[in-house]
């Protein structure tokens, strides 16, 4: 993992930066149109909360980027500890009661193990790029 991950970082973090920045906006467009989606209900469909959430990060991602790279770098990693401990907290809020309710049950655990994974994701990023960057004196 770490080796495909280390041919990644030749791309530049500003890149990587502006990556992250266009998933989140396309997650908070996603949020936002959901409901005019011809489906009955949105595969992921979001509060507005979690929308405005993940237009406020790609507007951090953006900023980042354009304050170099060790604040995005920086960003990424604290971004990707909250969206884990975000999902943690959701899965400690999550009461499974055997009913009509699995159908809910099922859909906060999806969005919580999507936001873990997100989580998981930058942190790895971030973790890796921070390990590769050229020391402060070279």
């Amino acid at each position: 993992m770490e080796i495909l991950l280390v041919k990644i970082m030749h791309i530049s973090v500003t890149t990587i930066t502006w990556t992250f920045y266009g998933i989140f906006l396309v997650l908070a467009a996603l949020g936002f149109i959901s409901e005019y989606l011809p489906i009955e209900k949105a595969f992921l469909g979001t509060n507005m909360v979690l929308n405005l959430t993940h237009l406020i990060t790609a507007i951090g991602f953006a900023a980042a980027s354009k304050k170099g790279v060790n604040i995005s770098i920086q960003y990424i990693r604290i971004i990707g500890t909250v969206y884990m401990l975000i999902s943690l907290i959701g899965f400690m809020g999550t009461t499974i009661i055997l009913d009509d309710q699995w159908a809910d049950v099922i859909y906060l655990n999806l969005l919580n193990y999507l936001q873990f994974g997100l989580g998981v994701i930058l942190s790895v990023f971030g973790t890796v790029l921070k390990k590769h960057q050229p020391p402060k004196g070279a």
